[in-house]
């Protein structure tokens, strides 16, 4: 018996490794997005001289450097998101987070005369700490990670509106702030390339590899799919989700002081609702919302292609207004699809 299923499983591995490499690609939940991407790119290059005019120009390179600058604060989100929802986790303050860190780099630089490397690390500090309270509440008084980081995401904009003061200590809605070196950060480039977005890309692809390659990515699987076999083999459920909390947290907090950087200005809400796009891209790229399917590249290319829309539209001069009901949109409909996937997976095993 052991030498027939020995066999099975060794011709299942042989089949597959004879699949050509375009249709193993074209199996993965990336590569309808990867079209989607090529049929807009398409769609973006035709429709804008028709409806603005020769000068409404798509398709150059300066075009997609935009597009990836513009992907670089959404996408520390998405990672931060994917990671968790992959365990069976999320987290809706996160835009919050990003909010609250930008204030504390901006008051701090403005109102408080801080070094900026120390508002920088005070921000991080302070954006991990909230992390922890989110693992905290969801560990500990065993409360459904939906309402603590909802209730976190209403929390959160108090507390910086009550830190947004300028530099005579009236509160403010919105900081704006001025440091030539956190600027020179923000925007500095290797050739037409944004840096900050480069390193955005790597850690896509660092995140990506210890999620589909490392006894750790394997875990978190485990957990988000069965968590009932992940404690059975004794995985640290625990420890595993202060982490996540944490570095979802962190990454958030970065994302702020990116976006702060970039623009010279944080508010309270200026990030509030970013949450809900990164969340759109990790599901959008075939991360499952219940947990224990999905991968960072397919996310990846989920904010891509919601940013190319984004980047779209302006060009073809519609309403910059148009991507939050349609990054609405692509959310419902991916839920719906993800929800029906499941569904049917499930189906097929109880057959």
């Amino acid at each position: 018996m052991g030498k027939v299923s020995g066999n099975l499983t060794a011709s299942s591995t042989n089949n597959y490794a004879k699949v050509h490499p375009l249709k193993r690609a074209m199996r993965t939940k990336a590569f309808p997005l990867l079209v989607l991407f090529a049929l807009m790119v398409i769609f973006f290059s035709i429709f804008p001289q028709i409806h603005v005019g020769p000068h409404a120009i798509f398709l150059r390179a300066r075009t997609f450097w935009r597009i990836l600058e513009a992907l670089s604060v959404t996408g520390l989100l998405t990672i931060g998101a994917g990671m968790l929802i992959v365990s069976g986790g999320i987290d809706l303050s996160n835009g919050s987070v990003g909010s609250l860190a930008g204030v504390i780099l901006a008051t701090g630089v403005s109102a408080n005369g801080w070094p900026w490397w120390v508002a920088v690390i005070v921000a991080v500090l302070a954006s991990g700490i909230v992390g922890f309270l989110n693992a905290v509440i969801i560990n500990e008084l065993k409360l459904p990670a939906f309402v603590v980081t909802l209730a976190m995401a209403a929390a959160i904009p108090a507390v910086s509106l009550f830190m947004s003061r300028n530099e005579i200590g009236t509160f403010m809605g919105q900081i704006n702030f001025r440091n030539s070196t956190l600027e020179a950060i923000g925007r500095h480039r290797i050739g037409e390339a944004n840096t900050a977005a480069l390193v955005v890309l790597a850690l896509f692809v660092i995140y990506g590899v210890i999620l589909a390659r490392t006894k750790f990515g394997r875990t978190l699987y485990l957990m988000g799919g069965n968590r009932a076999a992940a404690r059975l083999v004794g995985i640290n459920e625990k420890r595993i989700s202060y982490f996540l909390y944490i570095n979802c947290a962190v990454l958030a907090g970065l994302a702020g002081l990116l976006n702060a950087t970039r623009v010279g200005l944080a508010g309270a809400q200026v990030l509030v609702g970013e949450q809900f796009t990164g969340i759109t891209a990790a599901i959008l790229g075939g991360i499952s919302f219940g947990g224990g399917s999905g991968g960072l590249g397919g996310a990846f290319m989920g904010i891509v292609v919601i940013r190319t829309f984004a980047q779209g539209t302006a060009i073809s001069g519609a309403s910059p207004y148009l991507t939050a009901p349609a990054s609405g949109a692509l959310l419902l409909l991916a839920l719906a699809f993800d929800y029906f996937n499941t569904s049917r997976t499930n189906k097929r095993l109880t057959v």
